[in-house]
């Protein structure tokens, strides 16, 4: 009885959601309150905790949001000030080929936006860039969509990772006990973030050829053509996951896909121009006679040169802000220089919240979406010669774009946090513990299969990996304590099914569909990825199960 009334907010989310199409602003306020009123009448939790817990859920909104503002903001002025057109300039003037063309826009280009803004970026900017190349629009928008996955779990700096289970240090304690000894909640995200990008280093290297066979597939019907080009697509993809996986290891899950993405641009561009793997007969879309009419909407294709009077900035002052905004990010990181304590010094937030024993702590400084990505948005009409009015503008769509995510987001911490401490009040197991507890009873044997799919779904119904991980980092957590399963694989099998799931989120599809003209195909791009999403979580599953029956846990310090 208690597990069927613990998953009821779950349940309100994924049928307003899925099966009513409601938009995550309104069914998010609906979830908060279900969770809010079975916390009260099954688990006895007083309103004055209830209350307590939905603060500290929107205290933490508040830490992801300022991320959000900060990054979408340089986005808004780089397109004012010309910085977008240059940078689309520079990646198209690479290769004629169609195929390569989607390689480095679709897949390292998008993973670049992903790592340093994320939430939505790489389709807002990549489908539409392919339109304007000649691509039907609807394999744009599906093709920019299946390539963004591997990076989304370390997109937007990383905060699916420490954002998105940032809800466990209060969970599970400041410390965890490892096979290797104690280590401190920061080296246990960390290590979470190197097994995660493990895991795609092992599965997403394919995503490139997969997402070059979608286009021939699409196009003109045949799976040949993708597949003569699959040594550039697995050099595309390995010169992306295996850094992303190496800064993982050093720096921690703030940088992998930023600097992976840059890496793997500036290793895979020279190579392409002197004709490294790249096949020798070219490979063009079909004639616009031969498209189907589903394949364009209001926005047709081509077009992808800006207006005469359009302003075009040049490539290096175009990448200037991106690149600084990722030395800046190294350098604050490094530990040995020591710079992150002080960024840490000063501390906002609400200790034992209207007194009870839940507590909630942001550090502005440390905050990316201030320090860099503020500084550098207030910097980008000096580098680009652009007035600051433009800036101003940028700030008020900013706002008005992150608006509906502010609502959605603070109402989903808000059920999260009240999940999660419904039990304290009361001194017995939350309703995320007893959703664990029925989850590990039947499903903890094949958990690491399980894992994945359960991410998936997160990201599937809230449109975010973050948000994912926000919703479930804690249920699997407690699954995998309950099942005997390895923590830090759980979770990092979690995180990974997020970032597939992004591919099939209802809203990455719309949003991504929105921007190149069409309306109403969300089915198509849907049932077109989601076989793929489901054999990626299938295949990290299994490479998790073998890491563990052939490692022992002093090589990657499993523990439970």
């Amino acid at each position: 009885m208690l597990s069927l009334m613990a998953i009821l907010p779950i349940a309100v989310i994924a049928v307003f959601m899925v099966i009513f199409m409601w938009p995550s602003s309104r069914t998010m306020p609906l979830a908060a309150l279900s969770a809010g009123a079975i916390a009260y009448f099954f688990w006895q939790m007083p309103p004055l905790w209830i209350l307590a817990a939905a603060i500290g859920g929107v205290i933490n909104a508040i830490d992801i949001l300022i991320i959000v503002f900060g990054a979408i903001l340089i986005l808004q002025i780089m397109k004012k000030s010309g910085g977008i057109h240059g940078i689309s300039h520079s990646m198209t003037q690479i290769s004629t080929d169609r195929r390569v063309q989607l390689l480095v826009i679709a897949w390292l280009m998008g993973a670049f936006f992903e790592g340093a803004a994320g939430f939505g970026t790489p389709a807002a900017v990549g489908a539409p860039l392919l339109v304007g190349l000649g691509f039907p629009p609807l394999i744009a928008a599906i093709t920019t969509i299946m390539a963004n996955s591997s990076p989304v779990s370390f997109g937007a700096v990383g905060v699916p990772i420490w954002g998105g289970f940032a809800a466990l240090e209060d969970f599970a304690y400041c410390s965890v006990q490892t096979a290797m000894g104690e280590i401190a909640f920061s080296e246990f995200l960390m290590n979470i973030g190197i097994l995660t990008a493990g895991l795609h280093l092992i599965v997403g290297t394919f995503i490139p050829l997969v997402t070059v066979i979608i286009l021939t597939r699409m196009s003109k019907k045949s799976f040949r053509d993708g597949l003569k080009i699959w040594p550039l697509a697995l050099f595309a993809g390995l010169v992306f996951t295996l850094p992303q996986f190496i800064i993982a290891m050093f720096l921690g899950p703030e940088l992998p896909a930023l600097l992976g993405s840059l890496t793997g641009l500036l290793i895979f561009i020279p190579a392409v121009k002197r004709g490294f793997l790249v096949p020798k007969e070219k490979w063009d879309l079909p004639p616009r006679s031969e498209w189907k009419k589903s394949w364009e909407g209001s926005i047709k294709a081509g077009g992808g040169e800006p207006d005469a009077d359009s302003k075009i900035v040049g490539p290096a002052l175009a990448w200037a802000p991106y690149i600084l905004l990722g030395i800046i990010l190294l350098v604050t990181r490094l530990p040995f220089l020591g710079i992150a304590p002080a960024l840490k010094s000063f501390s906002m937030g609400w200790e034992n919240i209207l007194g009870t024993n839940i507590t909630r702590t942001i550090y502005p400084l440390y905050n990316p979406g201030i320090f860099p990505f503020l500084l550098i948005a207030l910097i980008i009409p000096l580098i680009h010669r652009t007035p600051y009015r433009e800036l101003l503008a940028s700030v008020k769509e900013t706002f008005s774009m992150i608006r509906p995510a502010a609502v959605a987001l603070s109402f989903t911490l808000a059920m999260v946090y009240i999940m999660m401490n419904s039990g304290e009040a009361a001194q017995t197991d939350s309703m995320l513990i007893v959703l664990a507890n029925t989850a590990a009873q039947y499903a903890g044997s094949v958990w690491y299969i399980t894992a994945p799919f359960i991410g998936m779904l997160g990201a599937f119904i809230s449109g975010s990996c973050t948000v994912s991980n926000i919703m479930f980092g804690v249920l699997q957590f407690s699954t995998a304590v309950k099942s005997g399963s390895f923590i830090n694989l759980t979770l990092a099998l979690q995180t990974v099914g997020g970032a597939v799931g992004n591919v099939i989120a209802i809203h990455t599809v719309m949003a991504a569909l929105t921007t190149v003209g069409l309306t109403g195909k969300e089915g198509i791009a849907i049932r077109e990825n989601l076989p793929i999403c489901i054999v990626y979580c299938l295949l990290c599953g299994i490479a998790a199960w073998i890491l563990v029956l052939v490692f022992p846990p002093n090589i990657f310090g499993w523990f439970r």
